[in-house]
């Protein structure tokens, strides 16, 4: 089948609309003739009569009546969209997915400080622990780990991601702990959100093996489904968790946990700002990248992969 040219059905439907050539071309700013001639290639590129040509009038075609009804509803829902695309273009509207665990110990009671910096900015947040597809979730942008993205996009590394265990400065206490080993006798919180190509207890044990402390097996203990929860099982005095940099310094630098071991896991992953190449221009998505680059130099200045001067050369 011939390519269809579009911009014949775009005259067609303006003449099925009017059921006139002339006026037509009026509308186009075109001539009567000119107006024909497209209609007349139109018909013989898709070998269908579209109209029946009076002296005075025109009149359509059981197929051309047809198409003229699916080309309006087609051209409406384009332009609704176009609208809507352009609405968004220059809306202060962001909607942002973010790691369930991030969301919670880290993104949340910040949130204060982005509201003052930017109060026409708005966020809609999701909290999304798979991979994003920015079009299919209709996502603007994410915050997301090295762990699970590999879609292309404007990234920004926002923070490194070290791992190390953590309990409350009372469950070390009361367990006198001070060497690796004397994990085997104390309970394990893990958190077993499964990475990609690996276990869910693929960390405990790289970090046991950092630590050389032998014989322990993580899966003994008790499991949760979010790191924030082992988190906050540890700060209950629950046992001793694995706690990731940005989900633990906050409750470290206000007591609530400690690290009873000096060993730390970097395996060279981060938690990422990434978005649409299409979006990085937006001033909202400049705005909130802004934000978060700041608040993780601040969080930790050794830990953060971006600083604010950074921005001005991405």
């Amino acid at each position: 089948m011939k390519s269809i040219p579009l911009a014949g059905l775009g005259t067609f439907a303006i003449a099925a609309r009017h059921l006139s050539f002339t006026k037509a071309g009026q509308e186009m700013h075109l001539t009567q003739g000119a107006i024909s001639q497209q209609i007349r290639q139109l018909e013989e590129r898709l070998g269908l009569t579209l109209f029946v040509r009076y002296h005075r009038r025109l009149e359509l075609t059981v197929a051309g009546a047809r198409l003229a009804v699916q080309l309006n509803h087609s051209f409406n829902e384009i332009n609704e969209l176009v609208s809507e695309l352009q609405e968004e273009e220059t809306s202060n509207i962001l909607t942002v997915s973010v790691m369930p665990s991030f969301a919670t110990k880290w993104l949340i009671p910040r949130l204060g400080s982005l509201q003052e910096a930017y109060p026409d900015l708005q966020l809609r947040i999701q909290a999304n622990d798979r991979e994003v597809s920015f079009q299919r979730d209709r996502i603007d942008v994410a915050i997301v780990h090295s762990h699970v993205h590999s879609s292309k996009g404007h990234i920004v590394p926002l923070m490194k991601d070290k791992v190390f265990p953590v309990c409350s400065p009372a469950f070390a206490q009361q367990r006198t702990l001070s060497e690796a080993s004397q994990l085997a006798q104390v309970p394990l919180l893990n958190d077993d959100s499964e990475w990609r190509f690996s276990s869910p207890y693929a960390e405990w044990e790289k970090w046991l093996l950092l630590a050389n402390a032998k014989g322990i097996k993580p899966s003994r203990g008790i499991s949760f489904n979010r790191g924030d929860l082992a988190v906050q099982a540890a700060i209950a005095g629950q046992g001793v968790a694995l706690g990731r940099t940005p989900l633990v310094m906050d409750d470290i630098q206000q007591g609530r946990l400690m690290m009873p071991f000096s060993e730390i896991l970097d395996e060279g992953h981060a938690y990422l700002f990434v978005c649409p190449e299409m979006q990085r221009q937006r001033a909202p998505v400049q705005q909130l990248l802004s934000w978060l680059v700041a608040q993780c130099y601040q969080y930790s200045p050794e830990d953060a992969l971006t600083t604010p001067d950074d921005l001005n050369s991405l």
